[in-house]
């Protein structure tokens, strides 16, 4: 398939499929950026050295996050 054709399809979908298009290729983009990669290992090495955070903080991000439809 083209460039092309895949623009072309693109235009013939929904706009809720759109977003789901460019969520999968914002995070396609980011498996293959070693910047990418090592940010979230500096990110999951600071987290484990301050152990983390609670269960209730991040039931509480979520409920905030969910509210603001996030």
């Amino acid at each position: 398939m083209s460039l092309l054709e895949i623009k072309h399809a693109v235009d013939g979908l929904q706009p809720d499929e759109r977003l789901e298009l460019a969520e999968y290729f914002r995070w396609r983009a980011t498996q293959d950026d070693p910047d990418w990669q090592a940010e979230l290992s500096r990110r999951r090495d600071r987290l484990a050295q301050s152990g983390g955070h609670s269960r209730d903080a991040l039931l509480q991000l979520h409920d905030k996050l969910s509210s603001e439809g996030n």
